[in-house]
């Protein structure tokens, strides 16, 4: 609004000039109905100023590359004046805080999180000259730019790999699997392989047994530039989601420049809230969970092909 400002300056130093020139009633007339004029236009401008309500019109999460525009929505029972609005976003990832202004494109082309804060917002009356501060119901939005599915090559087999590992089946009944042994007091006697127990001359159990999976992890280190997150970030949505396909639960651990973060995923929501707990953390530089042995029966790291069973 600086322009209009700018020319009704210069207007009305024109008319003071031909005022003391000419001497004319009609100069006068002109002089003092443009001095009248930013206050005639403020009232006819209050109501739609004060009664204007705003708020960011933004989602919680979008894929990467993804275009998402800043703008604010608005609602007014009478038509809106004009009004303009700049804008902060802070990338905690990388630590760094840009300037935008309304209309502006946010960047979505790299994963992370996005913390939009509104930065002088104002509304001014019909003739752009006087500015008001902008009632809005939240100065603050986080936005998820979340990660594109990317495949692992040669990933080992997980189910073979997990399901070598057998414990008795609470309450009996039916399995695939049974382990032989001799009875003891207390067991169900239905259990009992009757012919041979009168070939071994001692009362020999068939107990059904049921796979055991054991602690599954997904380790990464938050290290590297925007392409080579993406990639990282991309497989351990995409290996997530493969594991949560066969019902098994994992952890992620995650070294960021806070340190190592744990999350247990159970389920796609946990999965997402998961992601969404990485990509709010600032990346690190140095270390590695690779110098950092854990005990799990299964375990693959993320970036760098490395794979640990």
């Amino acid at each position: 609004m600086v322009s209009r400002r700018i020319f009704y300056t210069l207007l009305l130093t024109g008319t003071f000039c031909l005022c003391i020139a000419y001497q004319r009633w009609l100069a006068w007339f002109l002089l003092y109905a443009l001095l009248a004029l930013p206050v005639f236009s403020l009232l006819i401008s209050l109501p739609a100023m004060i009664w204007a309500k705003f708020r960011l019109a933004l989602p919680n999460g979008v894929q990467r590359g993804q275009p998402v525009e800043l703008q604010l929505e608005q609602k007014c029972p009478v038509p809106v004046p004009l009004w303009r609005c700049k804008y902060q976003v802070a990338l905690p990832m990388t630590g760094q805080h840009l300037r935008y202004k309304d209309g502006n494109l946010l960047p979505t082309e790299h994963c992370g999180a996005l913390d939009i804060t509104v930065r002088r917002a104002g509304i001014f009356d019909y003739l752009g000259l006087i500015r008001l501060p902008l009632r809005l119901k939240r100065r603050n939005h986080r936005l998820f730019v979340r990660p594109v599915p990317v495949p692992i090559p040669n990933l080992p087999t997980i189910n073979q790999t997990l399901r070598h590992i057998w414990k008795p089946k609470a309450g009996g009944g039916f399995a695939e699997n049974h382990e032989l042994r001799l009875y003891r007091p207390g067991d169900n006697i239905q259990q009992i392989h009757w012919k041979l127990s009168a070939k071994t001359g001692s009362l020999i159990l068939r107990e059904p047994m049921e796979p055991v999976r054991g602690k599954v992890l997904l380790r990464m280190d938050l290290k590297g530039d925007a392409a080579q997150l993406d990639t990282k970030l991309g497989q351990l949505l995409w290996l997530g989601q493969k594991l949560l396909a066969q019902d098994i639960h994992f952890e992620i651990h995650c070294l960021t420049g806070e340190g190592v973060h744990h999350w247990p995923v159970s389920s796609q929501d946990t999965l997402d809230k998961a992601l969404n707990g990485v990509l709010c953390q600032p990346k690190t530089t140095t270390g590695s969970l690779l110098d950092q042995p854990v005990h799990a029966h299964w375990q693959y790291f993320i970036g760098g092909e490395h794979h640990e069973g």
